[in-house]
């Protein structure tokens, strides 16, 4: 996929919004969107790297994140 991970969306004087690759400061008042498929990635390498492995086998485990991927991309 060629589209970038993040883009930034910042309000301009004509109260329009300029999106852009890069965020340009001061970049309170913008909107940063992230891509859902990085989202969940992210978010699943979060739970593989730091659940707790007590009394769930690597099959569980394996099944838990499945499922919790499948939940976030609304199947």
């Amino acid at each position: 996929m060629n589209a970038p991970e993040k883009v930034y969306c910042t309000p301009t004087e004509g109260g329009f919004y300029l999106t852009t690759i890069k965020p340009e400061p001061p970049f309170a008042e913008g909107v940063e969107y992230i891509r859902k498929d990085v989202f969940i990635e992210k978010a699943v390498d979060y739970i593989a790297n730091n659940m707790r492995c007590d009394g769930y086998t690597l099959q569980t485990k394996m099944k838990f994140i499945k499922g919790f991927k499948n939940y976030m991309k609304g199947e």
